[in-house]
């Protein structure tokens, strides 16, 4: 079974580099100045030269994510992902004529399969079989089909050049390819040498036009595999699902970026291949490079390679279904195999709204040590562990604001859930200080410069500000937080926490479980859900591992990385307990030493 190679999530410390300074000071002045190019055919250029170090980062972003998937085929956006990375015409075939015929006489059989599918779905709501995906289950004639299926993919193996893209790549020197795909958008990115950029609009204009669904449904089973992975194997995973879904009613961000597994098992190649036409067009994409390159070589790369590609012939549809106003509280009760905890939201604002900088400070009033949740949770009544948090997330078309918190033994989550509530209306009704309010935007300074030291980091900013909003908000958004007032933040907690509308869920442990390591377990909260699981492994092999050497080197790339400013703001808690449970696993390896001795 063929997978394209996969960073994993806490890798990325160790390769971040903290680039040289002298152009800091210019950044602080004037902000981030790209250069701003449009093909003919649509497509957009955001260009960012740095000449310090002959590396560059380079991404192909579109504008598009699981909110454009069709009804129906949730996770479609998410697995056509996964398919660029199985090459094209050229790339990851060695014969393509030869190997067209036996895709073809595999999608025949195919529609056969699904046609016998969708007879066992309905013997399904009958009662006759209780699981379709199950082989035991399967009828004869889909048993017989299957078989057959089987037998052609491998007839098609000689003719595949498995992670030839990859390969291509990291042979010319290049690092930490590899892709996502979100509720707004799918990114494609690399970093590279210098004398490299041409190799990538090559390989990238070629990923736009020539893709080829090869192996299409087994990377279906993959996508599977990681659902389960990420969803189904994990304490809480289901019921992350479950509560997403709770709180957007109507707005296609209530369904998972993954799909629904009922949706997913039913997409065929033929509906990916629609996707593609109407979402892989230049019109729908842009480029954004930052580091040692030059832009008008890179604008002529540009056109030699993409302004070949036409516009899309038929225009994506634009997403149009808003969320209603709550009208009522909803609530999630659940146990799971982890520590108790309350998870609160309110509906907020997208992306570029007025009102999202005054979020951001109230976020950031309420989060942290020093923060009102902290100071009123842990440090005065006890009945919190880690550090309780607050988050304002503003997306493209809507957006929420998000409180959570692990819960102390001996402490219910609902006493916790009533502190929270009574600290926003602390918060709304009563003083904000000049001084808590100075130290957020001193916070924000300080975050405004360090999130643009790395390559990596400004390029992601730069292609995902652009396709959510505009690229102008990098410079735009510190400014506007630095301008919120303690007036302002109280407008807004008044206009959007609404108790009677909030949606809550409560976890309890279930029985039988054993508490997770608190502090763990809340820095955790922070981070996105399909990491969490990798993360707890990294931190299980540090304390197992007795290599001082190795793990003196994980400190100071990892400290580098948080450094750096390129680590992603959901990854810096997780990332600081990990250099935590290094540096407890040295002192431990030390004293040991020093007792032998």
């Amino acid at each position: 079974m063929t997978q394209r190679p996969r960073a994993p999530v806490m890798v990325l410390a160790g390769c971040l580099l903290l680039a040289p300074g002298g152009w800091l000071g210019e950044v602080v002045g004037k902000g981030v100045e790209p250069r701003i190019e449009t093909l003919d055919n649509g497509l957009k250029l955001i260009l960012i030269e740095r000449h310090e170090q002959p590396m560059l980062a380079g991404c192909v972003v579109y504008d598009v994510g699981s909110v454009n998937d069709p009804r129906g085929q949730s996770g479609i956006a998410h697995l056509f992902e996964h398919m660029l990375f199985k090459g094209s015409k050229i790339i990851g075939t060695t014969d393509y004529a030869s190997e067209r015929p036996l895709i073809e006489q595999q999608e025949e059989l195919r529609e056969r399969m699904n046609a016998e599918m969708n007879r066992m779905r309905v013997m399904k709501r009958r009662g006759q079989i209780k699981d379709v995906l199950d082989p035991a289950e399967w009828t004869p004639k889909y048993t017989a089909m299957k078989k057959e299926f089987d037998e052609m993919v491998e007839q098609q193996r000689p003719f595949i050049k498995n992670n030839e893209l990859f390969n291509l790549y990291t042979t010319n020197g290049g690092a930490g390819l590899n892709a996502g795909t979100a509720e707004d958008f799918t990114i494609y990115f690399v970093k590279l040498p210098a004398n490299k950029l041409e190799l990538f609009f090559w390989l990238e204009s070629d990923r736009m036009t020539n893709g080829v669904m090869r192996e299409f449904y087994i990377e279906r089973d993959n996508v599977r595999e990681e659902r389960r992975l990420r969803t189904e194997s994990t304490p809480t995973g289901k019921f992350r699902e479950a509560f997403n879904a709770l709180f957007w009613q109507s707005h296609p961000y209530g369904i998972p970026v993954i799909g629904w597994p009922s949706e997913v098992e039913s997409i065929t190649s033929q509906d990916v291949r629609d996707f593609y036409k109407i979402y892989y067009a230049p019109n729908n994409a842009k480029i954004v490079l930052v580091g040692d390159f030059d832009s008008d070589q890179a604008l002529e790369y540009a056109k030699k390679y993409f302004g070949r590609i036409p516009r899309g012939a038929h225009p994506p549809t634009p997403v149009i279904t808003e969320e209603p106003k709550p009208i009522s509280e909803r609530r999630l009760n659940a146990e799971a195999e982890t520590n108790p905890r309350v998870q609160i939201r309110f509906h907020g604002v997208a992306i570029g709204h007025t009102d999202e900088a005054a979020l951001d400070v109230a976020a950031q009033l309420l989060s942290g040590k020093s923060g009102r949740l902290y100071k009123r949770l842990v440090s005065k009544e006890e009945a919190a562990m880690g550090q309780p948090f607050a988050s304002n997330t503003a997306r493209k078309y809507a957006g929420y604001f998000g409180i959570n918190a692990t819960v102390k033994e001996g402490h219910e989550p609902e006493a916790v859930e009533a502190m929270i509530l009574e600290e926003l209306a602390a918060l709304r009704d009563g003083e904000i200080t000049d001084y808590e309010l100075q130290k957020v935007k001193n916070q924000v300074m300080a975050s405004s410069v360090q999130r643009l030291r790395s390559n990596t980091g400004l390029m992601f900013q730069l292609a995902l500000y652009d396709t959510w909003y505009k690229w102008e908000y990098i410079n735009e958004s510190p400014e506007q937080m630095l301008a919120v007032t303690a007036d302002d933040v109280q407008r807004v907690l008044r206009d959007y926490f609404d108790p009677k509308t909030r949606t809550v869920a409560i976890y309890r442990t279930k029985a039988g479980t054993a508490s997770e390591d608190p502090e763990l377990s809340a820095a955790l909260e922070e981070v996105p859900a399909e990491a969490r699981e990798q993360i707890k492994a990294a931190i299980k092999k540090i304390k197992a591992s007795d290599d001082l050497i190795k793990l003196n080197a994980q400190v100071e790339m990892m400290e580098r990385g948080l450094a750096s400013g390129e680590a992603p703001e959901q990854q810096k808690a997780a990332l600081r307990l990990m250099v935590q449970a290094v540096k407890a696993r040295i002192v431990e390896l030390e004293a040991g030493s020093k007792e032998s001795n």
